[in-house]
């Protein structure tokens, strides 16, 4: 099948970029999405002893002006993970706090309001494994005594959060969740039994289905809003496993599938310091082509919503060329497959560890690594 259903207009607004131009719409109905960036290590810090807060890993509060700034750097898209745990009730009913809610939204409003697109999901309520810290709540629906107790739990949480947002712009998009899979029943790394990986698949498929369901039933524009489904641990190999699959719709072709990309790990966030190789080339094709054969082809568009290279790991410095070789490689099959890559950033900060790009505070200035990966994009061929 030709790319017919790709986002044929996914297009960079950069004005560094001499392939900068308006996008149209799309053949689905998706508009082109650009080039996005997450705003991570900020609504999504999570403390397993207190509240960390906002604030609590390091960043300050979110300003208007990183969002304007943003936009100015040619985002188009801002993925903005948030993590709800420390700011709900007790059951039965999960309340959660109206002052965070609120904060939460009015962030959101900022995003919107600059016409740009924004992600909103449950980021670290899904983190850690089964059976550590309680904050950790989703991944406890692999302990079959839990499970009823978490399904309720994520739909009223769901169900809290879309009624907050039901009548945002449909620029907002909503996402199921962040990385989750079920180790204690099926090893991704080191298999097990195919009783086992059925369960894992079929306990992720059930919240995708439940998110759906709960989000179209609060009614206004969420009747008709794009969602974003997340992958088995959001992995390309283990979404494209026949166990995954995508949750039906009331809404025609409004589900997007979710995505992360930090391959190879030991590169991406371990210790190892240049990546560039052919044969590492040749990793990134084929992991890209399992994504057009088992989604793309079938016209389920996809979003990559985190992916990044460390600046440095610990006491391991990356090679700066390496670093922008992945990020241009990554960038650009996506945009030359109608994929829209939403960076993971940190924040830019003295120490300068992690995938730290772009300053929070003003002049909210961009790592001369983004600014390379930036000039080495070419503009998606256009399909026959």
């Amino acid at each position: 099948m030709k790319r017919f259903f790709l986002f044929t207009s996914i297009v960079i607004l950069l004005s560094s970029c001499p392939f900068a131009k308006e996008d149209e719409t799309d053949l689905l109905g998706f508009p082109g999405w650009g080039l996005g960036v997450n705003i991570g290590n900020t609504f999504d810090s999570l403390s397993t002893d207190g509240i960390a807060g906002e604030t609590g890993w390091g960043n300050p509060q979110v300003s208007r002006g990183l969002i304007k700034a943003l936009k100015s750097h040619g985002f188009k898209t801002v993925r903005l993970p948030v993590s709800w745990v420390d700011y709900m009730d007790d059951p039965p009913n999960y309340t959660i706090d109206s002052t965070w809610m609120k904060r939460v939204e009015e962030v959101v409003n900022w995003i919107l309001a600059e016409d740009m697109y924004c992600i909103l999901n449950l980021h670290h309520d899904g983190g850690g494994t089964e059976t550590n810290n309680a904050k950790y709540w989703i991944k406890k629906i692999a302990i079959p005594e839990k499970e009823e107790e978490v399904t309720a739990r994520f739909v009223k949480v769901w169900n809290q959060i879309a009624t907050q947002f039901r009548n945002s712009s449909d620029k907002l998009i909503l996402e199921s969740m962040n990385e989750v899979g079920f180790d204690s029943l099926w090893n991704r790394y080191a298999g097990g039994q195919a009783e086992g990986k059925a369960e894992a698949f079929r306990l992720l498929n059930k919240l995708n289905q439940k998110f759906v369901d709960t989000v179209r039933a609060t009614g206004g524009k969420n009747a008709n809003r794009p969602l974003l489904i997340a992958g088995y641990w959001t992995d390309i190999t283990n979404t494209c496993e026949p166990q995954f699959k995508m949750p039906e719709d009331t809404a025609q072709d409004k589900l997007i599938l979710s995505v992360h990309y930090y391959t190879p790990w030991n590169f991406c966030g371990g210790n190892s310091t240049t990546w560039g190789t052919p044969a590492h080339i040749n990793e990134l094709n084929n992991l890209f082509g399992k994504l057009q054969t088992n989604f793309i082809d079938k016209g389920i568009p996809i979003i990559l919503g985190e992916y990044g290279v460390d600046i440095k790991s610990g006491s391991t410095v990356k090679d700066p060329a390496s670093r922008v070789k992945w990020m241009v490689e990554v960038t650009q099959i996506c945009l030359d497959k109608g994929i829209c890559p939403v960076l993971w950033d940190t924040g830019m900060r003295s120490d300068n560890q992690g995938m730290a790009d772009i300053q929070r505070e003003s002049p909210f200035a961009i790592s001369k690594d983004l600014k390379d990966m930036l000039k080495g994009l070419k503009s998606p061929e256009p399909e026959e």
